[in-house]
């Protein structure tokens, strides 16, 4: 990312991160999100998360050899509501399919 008003125009890298991750061997395993936007149905904080949470299990199920074979990585992710309401979801892949699947609970 560049940014116009830096007199050397240094690159920088956009590292988006949840309000709380906990990771087993620098994997993510839990993603916690705070909503901190106006209410929507839709809130940007539970759409970055969600996207996040696909990419992650998606490099689990491609790159690390545990997962390769069987796809079964799953991450779980939890979003919190300016209500104080958690909504819990589930993010898998099935073994002979791409997309990422997600199941609110």
């Amino acid at each position: 990312m560049k940014r116009d008003n830096d007199e050397d125009r240094e690159f920088r890298q956009f590292r988006p991160r949840s309000d709380y991750l906990i990771s087993t061997f620098s994997l993510p395993r839990l993603l916690v999100e705070i909503n901190s936007t106006p209410a929507a149905l839709w809130p940007m904080d539970l759409i970055r998360m969600l996207t996040t949470g696909a990419y992650i299990v998606r490099f689990a199920n491609k790159v690390v050899p545990a997962f390769q074979q069987k796809k079964n990585f799953v991450l779980c992710a939890i979003f919190l509501w300016d209500n104080g309401e958690a909504s819990r979801y589930v993010l898998y892949q099935q073994l002979n399919d791409d997309r990422v699947c997600c199941i609110l609970l």
